[in-house]
């Protein structure tokens, strides 16, 4: 039998969710625009999400956990073509996380979130 430590293994569990939750959702879209358009937001809270860990810790297990997101979709996205649903991801990402860097968006904790 084999045993299975959550605590030295999160990273893979997560990614392996995550590549099923991309999996489902690209095939319960069947429209392309909505496809794009939920690949584009995807890419933009990817974006913030590696803003946020960035300098905060490791940044590796991040970057798996949205490949697998990423990958899950592209293996299923079956009425969008693949090469710009990466290119919407990508641009999803690239906004926000320059958004981020020019602090035009902030996260919830800083101190010039309310102003």
């Amino acid at each position: 039998m084999i045993k299975i430590k959550i605590e030295e293994q999160w990273v893979e569990t997560l990614t392996l969710l995550f590549l099923a939750l991309g999996f489902v959702t690209a095939v319960l879209l069947q429209n392309s625009f909505v496809s794009y358009l939920s690949i584009f937001l995807a890419g933009a809270l990817a974006g913030r999400i590696y803003y946020v860990k960035k300098y905060k810790g490791p940044i590796l297990p991040t970057v798996l956990i949205i490949l697998g997101f990423l990958f899950g979709y592209l293996a299923a996205s079956i009425w969008a073509s693949r090469i710009l649903t990466l290119f919407f991801f990508a641009l999803g990402s690239a906004v926000s996380y320059y958004l981020h860097v020019k602090e035009i968006l902030v996260i919830f904790k800083s101190e010039g979130f309310i102003k």
